[in-house]
């Protein structure tokens, strides 16, 4: 007996040492897994940061649209020659790609709603990025069109300027590029504003924004015929374009009303018109070669301003979701309110066989010099966006819609000007004679929406371009003066227009 008990216990103490290390094998007790959670505070698509009670909605869209007409995929078709560089029509097809993506979050605060928003993008051109295969650098690099801050009523950063109301940028129209607008949407504008809430839909906003610099050129007397290829007062011509300097932001300022029936908003905008020291003087410079210091002194500074009006009418009693939109604007020295501040440059020239048209966007003028103490004079301009759209269903619908810019200068810069057209060309400056010009266009859309976030498009555009006059029937142009691909001969200054047709394929991931 006392030998089983002897065994009996052996075997006992054996399992529990057996039982306590397999219990030391045991796993730790792992933390619970944190499942991204849905944030349904702001709609969908918003979930909580791990970790954070900031919700994070991410989106984008891809892009692919094809085109054919004359001009520039960015800059519209007031842009130089056709097939600019190469054969006649070689440039008239286009192709495009782009990619976009954006990042919403937002957050509670004692301050209300925080709110930062960024969208990146890149954007691949068949007429702009080419190469066989793609030297590097060729390809454009990626950019951001939005990247603000919003809180307690305040927005800081790169957003939409709040001078503008009608969107030419919409994806339901205007595929190609309107003139007659002051639009920002596409690509953003720079600025710091204040918006109140006032009640029942009535807000107002004032900030400041980054400066819509046109040019301020100098009209001196001319040595060459070299009027068209540029400016009509660039160094590559005629010398001595001054640009403004990078100087004071505009203030801008708006009274808005949304309600059920539409939108309206009246809008303002001051903005410093200078320029840089003369170009001839001091230092050497003669027309063509500007020699810009400070010796040579300066024309004073002046303000131009814009005011504008916009409305929004819904129009569900004809089809459901049917809208007109309008805005119209007039400025004096505040010229990129009226025509948008987009890819077009700030001269404007159009060449088409043996004929030309050309106008320059410029916020002033001036022709002296230091001695003479002269003063800015600032252009005039007015433009007014329209669109109509319609829904044939909830899946397809068509738009038409239009714009008209008028650039005028006062009798001082046009005489300034006429005075150099006639030294630098033979008959030129006479009766006529005008740097104003004017611009139309009218276009419709129709889109498809194959699935909610999926739809193409196809957009057809009619521009006329009324062109600046040098008071003559045309002129003999040499080499130096022409666009790429033009030789030199007697070119007509003539009014000039176009048609742009472009298809879309356009995918949004959570817009």
């Amino acid at each position: 007996m006392k030998m089983v008990k002897s065994a009996f216990l052996a075997s006992a103490a054996g399992l529990v040492a057996m039982s306590g290390a397999q219990a030391a094998d045991l796993p730790v007790k792992a933390k619970p897994v944190e499942y991204v959670k849905v944030c349904s505070l702001y709609g969908a698509g918003f979930f909580y940061m791990p970790g954070t009670d900031i919700c994070l909605k991410i989106g984008g869209y891809v892009r692919y649209q094809m085109g054919y007409g004359g001009g520039s995929i960015t800059a519209g078709p007031f842009s130089g020659a056709e097939g600019t560089g190469t054969r006649v029509g070689t440039h008239d097809f286009s192709q495009r790609v782009r990619t976009i993506a954006t990042f919403d979050t937002r957050q509670q605060t004692a301050y209300g709603t925080l709110r930062t928003y960024l969208i990146l993008g890149y954007t691949h051109d068949t007429n702009a990025n080419q190469g066989s295969p793609l030297p590097a650098g060729a390809l454009t690099p990626p950019y951001f069109t939005r990247g603000f801050i919003q809180i307690a009523g305040f927005t800081f950063g790169k957003a939409t300027s709040f001078y503008d109301f009608a969107s030419t940028a919409a994806s339901a129209y205007n595929a190609g590029y309107l003139m007659g607008s002051s639009d920002t949407g596409d690509f953003g504008w720079i600025g710091a504003w204040y918006t109140a809430q006032l009640g029942n839909g009535v807000s107002t906003t004032f900030g400041i924004e980054q400066s819509r610099r046109g040019q301020t050129v100098y009209l001196p007397g001319a040595t060459t015929a070299t009027v068209f290829s540029g400016a009509f007062s660039s160094t590559a011509n005629q010398g001595n374009a001054v640009n403004q300097t990078t100087g004071l932001p505009d203030v801008v300022g708006n009274i808005r009303v949304d309600q059920a029936w539409g939108a309206a908003q009246v809008a303002a905008a001051a903005h410093n018109v200078n320029a840089s020291y003369y170009g001839i003087g001091t230092g050497g410079g003669s027309v063509g070669s500007p020699a810009f210091n400070e010796a040579n002194g300066h024309p004073g500074d002046a303000w131009g301003w814009a005011v504008s009006g916009g409305l929004r009418l819904n129009a569900p009693m004809i089809g459901p979701g049917d809208y007109f939109q309008a805005q119209v604007n007039y400025t004096e020295g505040a010229i990129r309110y009226a025509s948008g501040v987009g890819g077009t440059s700030a001269y404007l020239n159009k060449w088409k066989g043996n004929q030309f048209a050309f106008g320059q966007l410029t916020d002033a003028t001036f022709s002296g010099t230091a001695a003479a103490g002269n003063s800015i004079d600032l252009t005039t301009a007015w433009s007014v966006f329209a669109a109509y759209e319609h829904f044939w269903t909830p899946s397809l619908r068509t738009s038409i819609y239009g714009s008209y810019l008028d650039v005028s200068y006062n009798a001082s810069a046009t005489a300034a000007f006429c005075a150099r057209v006639a030294s630098a060309i033979p008959g030129g400056g006479g009766a006529g004679c005008t740097p104003s010009f004017s611009t139309w266009q009218i276009g419709s859309r129709s889109q498809w929406n194959i699935t909610k976030d999926l739809y193409v498009g196809v957009d057809v555009l009619y521009s006329k371009f009324q062109s600046a006059s040098i008071g003559s029937s045309g002129a003999q142009i040499g080499t130096g003066s022409l666009p790429s691909g033009k030789g030199p001969g007697f070119y007509t200054n003539a009014d000039q227009d176009s048609v742009n047709v472009t298809w879309r394929v356009h995918r949004d991931f959570i817009p």
